[in-house]
């Protein structure tokens, strides 16, 4: 037959490989999370937003939790800042700042990393950077371990709260009477409360402080 009339059919496209599939879907489903919230994700969903079969999601993913492992491997990559400081403590801070940025990112995103517990690169090399700048601060062993806990788990605290912040919370702060009743804590401004930003900053002093204390002793 003469050249450009093959009229053969095209052979089938090759399936993506493994790692590049897994990574459109941990993309598609964290997108459906920013519209809907992590309850709008079912690995059906994931399905029908990718036009695939169930089956085809399970071949990839073997059940939900494997798949949140990866959303919340997706969102620690962007915590790791590319640049070091030279001083302990402010590394701490960059590092602490730049989680905290890179659960904001995400819709959910602190709820989405704070219920992984697995293993894995990007979460190993940010506990690995944030141990090591407390090595270096001067904490050993379980010391330099609880330091990196504390800092971890006190910007996935905070970013929770206000990823969970309802639009009409402000509103709901002034209570009757409730100066009489709860006078010291009215005392306070208590709007303030809902500054998240000043709030962080303010925790994160306290935190460093304390280390610096511990460190002296």
């Amino acid at each position: 037959m003469p050249l450009g009339h093959d009229t053969s059919s095209p052979a089938p496209a090759s399936p993506p490989p493994p790692a590049t599939r897994a990574r459109a879907l941990v993309t598609a489903a964290l997108r459906i999370v920013d519209d809907g919230g992590l309850e709008a994700l079912t690995m059906r969903r994931l399905a029908d937003a990718n036009k695939l079969q169930l089956p085809a999601i399970y071949r990839v993913f073997s059940n939900k939790q494997a798949l949140l492992d990866e959303m919340a491997e997706a969102i620690l990559a962007k915590a790791l800042p590319d640049s070091r400081e030279s001083d302990w403590e402010a590394e701490v801070a960059l590092l602490a700042r730049q989680l905290r940025q890179a659960l904001l990112t995400q819709r959910e995103g602190a709820r989405i990393v704070g219920g992984s517990y697995a293993a894995k690169r990007h979460s190993l090399t940010l506990a690995e950077r944030l141990v090591g700048v407390m090595q270096r601060a001067g904490f050993n062993g379980v010391a330099a371990l609880w330091a990196t806990s504390t800092v971890f788990c006190y910007v996935l605290g905070e970013t929770l709260e206000q990823q969970g912040l309802t639009d009409d919370a402000r509103d709901r702060l002034p209570i009757p009477d409730a100066s009489e009743t709860y006078p010291q804590l009215f005392s306070t401004p208590v709007e303030k409360i809902l500054d998240f930003d000043d709030r962080f900053e303010f925790g994160l002093g306290l935190i460093l402080g304390g280390l610096r204390g511990q460190l002296a002793e």
